[in-house]
This record gives structure tokens, sequence and C-alpha cells, in this order.
């Protein structure tokens, strides 16, 4: 997590905001379930199992729609040979690890 989700502010580490106080354990276990399934997805991309990959990159993105679950999604999805999906996958992961206000190459 980079920012508090309620004022903003740059997170320092902690359970709690450091300008606001809310708790963010909640969070911050929502971004480590998702960690842990793109683990599983990559995982299964190295035995083969893409079929595993794709539902554990499909859940990582639920859970925390990040450059890194976006990855895991596009690999999944290029294993499979679903081109469309892969190339998708890969516009939306510029496009989420783009600074925000900036403009996006086309």
């Amino acid at each position: 997590m980079e920012h508090c989700p309620t004022c903003g502010a740059r997170h320092a580490g902690g359970l709690a905001c450091h300008r606001c106080r809310t708790d963010l354990r909640q969070v911050l276990a929502v971004e480590q379930a998702a960690a842990r399934c793109r683990r599983q997805a990559l995982a299964a991309l190295d035995r083969g199992d893409r079929a595993a990959a794709r539902e554990q990159a499909a859940r990582a993105c639920a859970l925390h729609r990040c450059p890194g679950s976006l990855v895991a999604a596009a690999l999944a999805a290029l294993a499979d040979r679903d081109f469309p999906a892969a190339l998708r996958l890969w516009r939306a992961t510029r496009a989420a690890a783009a600074p925000r206000g900036s403009a996006s190459d086309p």
C-alpha cells in the first residue's frame, strides 16, 4: 500500500495511518491475499497448469488490481494463447503503473 485509503497520506508502514489513525489491517490483509494468489498463479504457470494460473490471477486482480496482479493475469492469458486478453491486460498494466495525472502512450 502506498497511500492511506482514507486521507491519502503516504503509508509509512505499520497497522495504522500515521496521519489519520485509520486501522489499515484489513487493507493490508487483502493486499497480502492478492500477493499469495499472484505467487500461486506463477507457480501454476511453472508447472504448466494454465487453468489454475488464470483462476489465481483473476482472484489476485479481484482482490487488488495492481500492476503485479495484472502482469500475472497477462502471463496466464499469454500461456493460454488468449492473445486479445493478454494484450488488454498488458495495456491495463501500463495504465495502472503510470503516475497519476500523466498522459499514457498511444
